[in-house]
């Protein structure tokens, strides 16, 4: 077996998880499902419009939906990926970021991405401000519960370096 055969299928992975959340977001992506997950599609209703999806390549927004969209999947399921998830924070978050979620975490018994012991449902991302950083307004929500709503900053390097509960 070749020595790069998992740095492969991480990539592959991500680039898959990258893909469906960009068709689950409205993102513009185009991707065909593989025959392994057909099955674990649920049929389009006859009468369902389809959805129409759109996102723009190096766009910060773009960015921060791609990020967690990815991190939600990957802890989705019923085989949660949790290199996976240290892959996605790693090239999302800034390391003082990523420092300061730690720490957060051990102190919360959560998840600092999430700021929550469970995975949401749904989640909206929705642009607040562009200047040097993009801000964003991130709601997750849950099938029962209050939404948690959260402030996330990423800068043009695309690198996440703030999420915060939003005022």
């Amino acid at each position: 077996m070749h020595g790069n055969t998992s740095g492969r299928r991480s990539l592959r992975r991500i680039a898959a998880v990258t893909a469906g959340l960009a068709l689950g977001l409205g993102l513009g992506v185009s991707a065909h499902a593989s025959q392994a997950d057909a099955g674990h599609r649920a049929p389009l209703a006859a009468t369902a419009k389809p959805r129409t999806v759109s996102g723009k390549t190096g766009d910060a927004l773009t960015g921060i939906a791609d990020f967690y969209g990815a991190y939600i999947d990957a802890q989705n399921g019923f085989d949660p990926e949790p290199k996976l998830m240290k892959d996605l924070r790693a090239h999302y978050l800034d390391s003082a970021l990523s420092k300061k979620l730690t720490a957060w975490e051990r102190t919360n018994h959560a998840d600092g991405v999430l700021r929550a012991q469970s995975i949401p449902s749904r989640w909206t991302v929705t642009e607040k401000s562009k200047g040097d950083s993009t801000e964003a307004a991130v709601t997750l929500s849950w099938e029962h519960g209050a939404p948690v709503k959260l402030s996330v900053v990423m800068t043009p390097n695309h690198r996440i370096v703030s999420i915060t509960p939003a005022k």
